[in-house]
């Protein structure tokens, strides 16, 4: 009889057992392990924060896959992403870089993660999130405008998940402010980053979807230093 194979990073040292999505920096060779994901889609982020020039990489497993690998190369400003539905299995995440010194940041955030506690996302009322702050509505069934914006010049890392699947599962999309990439994504004639739905240079931008009566949710993904976000659901 067939068995499913088991994988483990050798030498990996727990740093938390029940990581529930929130903030983590894994030195070298530390893991992370969710024991359940939600059945629905997450944004998970990473960031390499080593001051040097060392490549980084992770190791994510779920459900006793064989386990995929993400490279987080060094000195970026702007977070990787990756946007995945794992249906509910468990999460670890081990630091399998080369070098020591090379730190990673890691948070997940996606509707029905344990710890959060959604604030109201009313329609036609704006409302502001901290870094970490995470909202969620109901969409009528119409055109709707998300209308997302800070008022400085930082960088801002936006979660939105709602609506319709695609054809790989997902209904998440990760969206940036104050983007060291530009202007990307729908519209621009430029693809956005990997794992973003789209970035902008400027402070402010608009989502518009007509997803039915449908869960919206609203996850300000920023390192804790980031300023606010300012969100607002409109009905058109």
């Amino acid at each position: 009889m067939a068995t499913t194979a088991k994988y483990n990073i050798l030498g990996a040292n727990a740093s938390t057992t029940n990581w529930d999505g929130s903030p983590l920096t894994l030195a070298y060779r530390e893991s992370a392990a969710m024991p359940q994901t939600t059945n629905g889609s997450m944004v998970f982020a990473y960031q390499n924060t080593a001051s040097l020039n060392n490549a980084g990489k992770l190791a994510l497993t779920s459900g006793g896959s064989q386990p995929s690998f993400l490279n987080a190369p060094a000195l970026l400003s702007q977070p990787n992403i990756l946007v995945n539905n794992w249906q509910a299995n468990n999460l670890n995440v081990t630091n399998v870089s080369v070098a020591a010194a090379t730190p990673i940041w890691i948070e997940a955030f996606g509707p029905g993660l344990p710890g959060q506690k959604p604030v109201t996302l009313a329609i036609n009322t704006a409302l502001t999130l901290k870094p970490g702050a995470v909202a969620q509505g109901t969409s009528t069934p119409n055109w709707m405008q998300l209308a997302l914006g800070t008022n400085t010049g930082q960088l801002i890392i936006v979660a939105v998940v709602g609506g319709p699947q695609d054809a790989s599962g997902n209904n998440a999309y990760a969206i940036a402010l104050n983007s060291p990439s530009g202007n990307t994504g729908p519209g621009t004639g430029t693809p956005a980053p990997q794992g973003y739905y789209a970035t902008t240079g400027g402070n402010n931008y608009s989502f518009e979807f007509n997803w039915g009566s449908s869960v919206v949710y609203v996850a300000n993904m920023s390192p804790s230093t980031a300023s606010s976000l300012t969100a607002q659901l409109l009905s058109l």
